[in-house]
């Protein structure tokens, strides 16, 4: 019987309990069947919170997209074009408007090099004023109080601000109340324009005209911009008016280039007029094509790319001449752009020299996605606090009295006064409050244009500068260039970024020879020109374009694989934290530009999901009347033809469309209708005009 018994005890047993507690195994399970569920739950959430992302990025993106609309980049196929195609003269017609397209690109070159040759004239005549009738002649009434400091010298500084006010004030006022779309370097607009993107007025001569005006008033007042950045957009509005033939903003016709009136030309010749600004700005066709290539063009072939070259050419030769008449010394061309940094007599590097190189490229990547995220916050400050034009002039206006007073206290606080045989090329603002014999390194900073203050140090001698120096004005002027960019006047961020770059690498090259004193040949000046190029990499994240910007601005070609070393570096570091500026403006506009990837958790999305139902459709024969309704009541650029629409069924609020015959632009129907060409006859009793869609 115990037998029996113990063998229906075993078989009694639950599997899930320990046979000799009985409660571990339960335990183990019920633990298990909980994390199992905690898991699952965590899972479920994680997908819950990815669909609601998905959503809300869906329908952003729908709402983006509602505030803008598409360039006709696309060629219409229709029997109009192929009876054209099919013309026996067809090859002559073909054969005519390729010549006229590398006239067009001939004269976006010279036009682009006369309006930077402008710029830099405005701007030189606005430093005269500045510094030599206003400066100089102050400076000699304080002529006794120079040495110590005396109580003039705060009217030195009154009038500095004030002048440098009224300029700000001119350029801010016409970005404000003329062409608010002319602010900044134009360079985001640009792009978006290439990529198809609609942005109102960017390529309009009002924008050209407050553009050029407003960027030399902007660099007179002594705001941390730069004439360069704006350049690119300027040639983008020339190349955008010559190719039409005609002004819209006049309005004036010249009845020339009307085979050129599309969209899709219109963009091409943007894209030349484009790299003819970089290429007025630095001196650099080379490195003009290549920004076009790099951060303008979506579309692009060899025979455009030849046209490009032709007009960034031209754009440099032009600039040359001019400038080189302006200066003196006419024929000799040795004034390749606005940009002159210099030539660097030895540009000879070591080996063991690059893991510096390398060490300047993560920094510049660190500086330049911190640069980003600043900005990026303050211009949502900016959209939310400062929107009124009153509020707009007054920061503008601020930041210009604020950056004239921070050069005038870094002269009064550093006292950093060098020997004048050390940099012999110095005017008498560069000496303001040293003794005799000697310069103020800081003035040498502070108190001269940008490009002049990057050529002192990339070329200064060794000592020229003090470490103490370098550090302050590099944190003082990353911070007013933070400040700057954003505002409502033209700007640009190449030179800034160059300057404050050049100021800790040499800053670097400093430390370089202070750790290797015993080494013969170290230049600080190396280490700015590396300092420079990653600065403005990791703001831009360009690297190839850059690469032949620099190089041929200080034509420098020996020292072009340091370069190359560090903007890489610079972008991979960069990179990892945020995109560039000029996307995250972009982005910041919230403009739907078409980008080489698919945004996050979207890659997955189905087409339809995007789609809308209640779609504006036409039918193959419309009513004039219906058309002119519908031109009216949308912005849209195109409608789908379909062969017939339905009333809604009981079971769906959307009409039935039938199938989809093809697409007709707002364009074409506005053309028909501009050119009546439609049928009209008889319907019950009514006079019915209709227009052929399909």
């Amino acid at each position: 019987g115990g037998t029996r018994f113990r063998t229906a005890s075993l078989n009694s047993l639950d599997p899930n309990e320990d046979p000799v507690s009985g409660l571990e195994r339960v335990a183990s399970i019920t633990n298990l069947n909980a994390e199992e569920r905690r898991r699952r739950r965590l899972e479920l959430e994680k997908e819950e919170r990815e669909r609601l992302m998905r959503e809300k990025a869906l329908s952003e993106e729908m709402a983006l997209s509602s505030r803008f609309e598409s360039l006709d980049y696309e060629i219409v196929e229709n029997r109009l074009y192929k009876r054209e195609e099919n013309d026996p003269n067809h090859q002559q017609i073909l054969f005519r408007q390729s010549l006229n397209r590398w006239v067009v690109c001939f004269l976006i070159g010279i036009c682009t090099g006369c309006v930077a040759a402008f710029i830099d004239v405005l701007i030189h005549y606005s430093g005269r004023v500045k510094f030599h009738l206003i400066i100089n002649n102050l400076l000699k009434l304080c002529e006794k109080d120079m040495e110590e400091g005396g109580g003039c010298v705060w009217m030195v500084e009154m009038a500095w601000i004030a002048y440098n006010c009224i300029l700000v004030a001119i350029s801010a006022s016409l970005v404000v109340f003329v062409s608010p779309v002319a602010a900044g370097s134009g360079i985001p607009q640009v792009k978006c324009f290439l990529n198809g993107i609609q942005i109102p007025g960017v390529v309009r001569l009002k924008a050209l005209i407050v553009k050029s005006f407003g960027v030399a008033c902007t660099v007179g007042g002594g705001l941390s911009a730069g004439k360069e950045g704006p350049m690119i957009h300027s040639g983008a509005v020339i190349a955008a008016g010559i190719s039409q033939g005609r002004c819209i903003s006049l309005p004036l016709d010249f009845h020339i280039f009307e085979e050129f009136r599309s969209d899709r030309e219109k963009r091409d010749f943007v894209s030349a007029g484009a790299a003819a600004g970089v290429a007025a700005a630095f001196g650099a066709p080379l490195g003009g094509v290549l920004f076009s290539i790099e951060e303008g063009a979506s579309f692009l072939n060899q025979t455009l790319t030849w046209r490009i070259f032709l007009a960034a050419m031209i754009s440099s030769f032009t600039v040359n001449l001019i400038l080189s008449v302006f200066y003196g010394v006419g024929g000799f061309l040795s004034w390749n752009g606005l940009a002159n940094f210099g030539v660097f007599e030895d540009a000879n590097y070591n080996i063991w020299e690059i893991p510096f190189f390398l060490l300047i490229g993560v920094l510049g990547g660190l500086s330049g996605a911190l640069f980003n995220w600043l900005n990026l916050h303050l211009s949502r400050f900016r959209r939310i606090y400062v929107r009124s034009h009153a509020q707009k002039l007054f920061e503008c206006l601020l930041v210009a009295a604020v950056s004239a007073f921070i050069g005038f206290m870094t002269l009064f606080v550093v006292n950093d006064c060098q020997p004048v045989g050390i940099n012999p090329n110095l005017t008498d603002v560069n000496k303001l409050w040293c003794r005799k014999g000697e310069y103020s390194a800081v003035a040498n900073l502070f108190f001269q244009s940008p490009e002049e203050s990057v050529k002192s140090l990339f070329h200064s001698p060794i000592n020229s500068f003090r470490a103490s120096t370098l550090f302050i004005f590099a944190v003082e002027y990353y911070i007013l260039t933070l400040w700057t960019y954003g505002l409502s006047v033209p700007s640009g961020i190449f030179i800034p970024s160059l300057l404050t770059g050049a100021a800790w690498g040499r800053l670097v090259g400093i430390g370089v020879e202070r750790l290797f004193p015993n080494v013969t040949g170290l230049d600080p000046g190396k280490y700015a020109l590396a300092g420079a190029a990653a600065q403005l990499g990791g703001v831009v994240r360009m690297t190839v374009s850059l690469t032949a910007i620099i190089v041929e601005a200080t034509k420098n070609i020996t020292f072009a694989l340091p370069v190359m070393l560090v903007l890489m570096v610079t972008k991979w570091v960069a990179d990892v934290f945020n995109e560039g500026l000029y996307d995250a403006h972009i982005e910041l506009d919230e403009v739907p530009i078409l980008g080489w990837n698919p945004p996050k958790l979207s890659r997955n999305i189905l087409a339809q999901r995007v789609m809308r139902k209640d779609v504006m459709a036409m039918e193959p024969r419309e009513r004039v009347k219906r058309i002119v309704e519908v031109l009216r009541a949308t912005v849209h650029h195109g409608f789908p033809v379909v062969d017939t629409i339905s009333p809604p069924s009981t079971n769906s609020q959307f009409p039935d469309y039938g199938r989809v015959k093809g697409l007709i632009l707002r364009s074409q129907l506005i053309t028909l209708l501009s050119n009546r060409v439609c049928s009209c006859f008889y319907c019950s009793r009514m006079h019915v005009c209709a227009v052929v869609t399909g």
